[in-house]
């Protein structure tokens, strides 16, 4: 007689994110939204000199990211906060003492569902509050350059509610999770992040 399979233990939570900084998009844009946000920006005033001259030097980057949206309206992926606590496990790992902290977030942990849709006020967002045009500054072969990039933005404050699972185990813990996501409200998530942007508070319901 066969034995019946033996089943996965796996300890699940419900988690809101609160971003208490503007959040930038991650997706790269189509190629009109270069012509939509930048072009017609004619041109900005990074690629200028003080004489109103377009700097030869410098480049123009048509990279646009933008955030996911659907019917429903404008959301992440999971795996967004999926890459967001591994990198966290990353930084941290001495602090938790785990070993490989890293791989084992990604072998232990899920956030679930797929779309994660950000909410402002209890209600789905449909548009991005605007675009943040910013420079990039570089050392090249050919000297320094510096390309311009923009990203979607939404403004402070928004939500995002998900799902935790946790397969049990002895390393990755609930409280090993709730310290990576107490990094969030240093680091953030998202584009820029080391400029401040998408950092956050949360809560576990």
């Amino acid at each position: 007689m066969r034995k019946s399979p033996k089943t996965v233990s796996v300890d699940v939570c419900e988690v809101r994110l609160i971003f208490t900084e503007d959040i930038l998009g991650t997706w790269p844009a189509d190629p009109d939204l270069h012509t939509r946000y930048i072009s017609s920006k004619a041109p900005s005033p990074w690629l200028q000199s003080e004489e109103g001259d377009t700097l030869p030097d410098k480049t123009m980057d048509s990279g646009v990211t933008v955030f996911p949206c659907d019917d429903k309206g404008i959301f992440l992926y999971n795996y967004h906060v999926k890459g967001f606590l591994k990198e966290a496990a990353n930084v941290l790992k001495d602090q938790l003492g785990v070993k490989n902290a890293r791989s084992k977030v990604d072998n232990y942990v899920f956030v679930v569902p797929r779309r994660l849709y950000l909410l402002r006020d209890g209600s789905l967002i449909k548009e991005p509050d605007g675009l943040l045009e910013r420079p990039l500054r570089a050392q090249t072969m050919l000297g320094p350059r510096v390309a311009l990039v923009a990203s979607e933005y939404l403004k402070a404050p928004t939500a995002l509610q998900f799902g935790l699972q946790i397969i049990q185990n002895k390393e990755i813990t609930f409280e090993v999770v709730e310290a990576l996501l107490q990094y969030g409200a240093m680091k953030g998530i998202g584009q820029w992040r080391n400029g401040g942007f998408g950092q956050f508070t949360y809560e576990i319901l």
